[in-house]
């Protein structure tokens, strides 16, 4: 569908975990040059310093920003594609778990999703003179099966889920695929505590749901993000992928809702 060779491309969430082997593996298969998004925090520099020091320092541009910030994210936005000469490429990655941060978790997984994709849209689409592109949004298994461990986090990745059904449906005009990923439990710092749980998470509650096979066998951080590029290469509009227990990811079809 899209060879991501000699394209560009911005990353949210790059500084570590599937948003950092995403840009290595967009950069290892021949991306003109990658803009990383992220906060401006140690390990963000150090994985931009390591992917300069691996693909060449051209290659790839660190932006330090919060992007629940709206409103320093529309500048910096502009400012990155002005730099990158184009873009052609948009991954919505960062995101964050933490059910007990209600409103700051919808307004990473959510709203900074929503805003960057519609930021996506103005300098990609051909409706504003754009040359199309693609737009990835990372939304999660818990976004198309329950996860009650954090309803909070699952009902986010529910709405980008939703999010994406709803976009993918202007393709015609708009000339930019929309492409959902949904990874099963995946090794990165976003790990799950009992800090991170509502009150209403009880103990037999959260050992009913570790007897999921997926929660204690997670899959790779490298495998999701050598899935996702894969998607950006062969994937057409409106697709949904699951990942899961490192195997080769599967489009999935939800389905309709039918009144009885």
């Amino acid at each position: 569908m899209d060879n991501v060779q000699n394209k560009t491309a911005i990353v949210t969430g790059a500084g570590s975990g599937i948003g950092y082997y995403i840009t290595e593996d967009l950069l290892h298969k021949g991306a003109k040059k990658v803009a990383i998004i992220d906060l401006p925090i140690e390990r963000s520099y150090n994985a931009t310093m390591t992917l300069q020091e691996k693909f060449g320092k051209d290659r790839v541009i660190f932006f330090p920003l919060d992007l629940t910030n709206l409103e320093v994210y529309g500048g910096t936005f502009k400012q990155i594609v002005k730099e990158l000469n184009g873009l052609d490429i948009l991954v919505n990655n960062a995101g964050m778990c933490h059910d007990r941060y209600i409103e700051q978790t919808f307004s990473i997984n959510v709203i900074a999703l929503i805003r960057g994709s519609t930021l996506g849209l103005d300098y990609m689409g051909k409706h504003k003179g754009g040359k199309g592109g693609t737009i990835v949004n990372i939304a999660s298994r818990a976004g198309i099966d329950p996860f009650i461990l954090c309803p909070v986090y699952s009902s986010s990745k529910y709405a980008v889920v939703g999010f994406g059904l709803c976009l993918e449906k202007f393709y015609d005009k708009t000339g930019v695929r929309i492409l959902t990923i949904c990874p099963s439990f995946t090794m990165t710092a976003m790990t799950l505590d009992e800090h991170k749980y509502l009150d209403v998470i009880d103990q037999d509650i959260v050992n009913n749901e570790k007897t999921d096979s997926n929660f204690h066998n997670p899959q790779s951080a490298v495998h999701v993000a050598q899935s996702v590029v894969m998607a950006i290469q062969k994937g057409k509009n409106g697709l949904i992928w699951l990942i899961q227990n490192n195997e080769p990811p599967l489009t999935v079809k939800l389905s309709p809702y039918i009144a009885s």
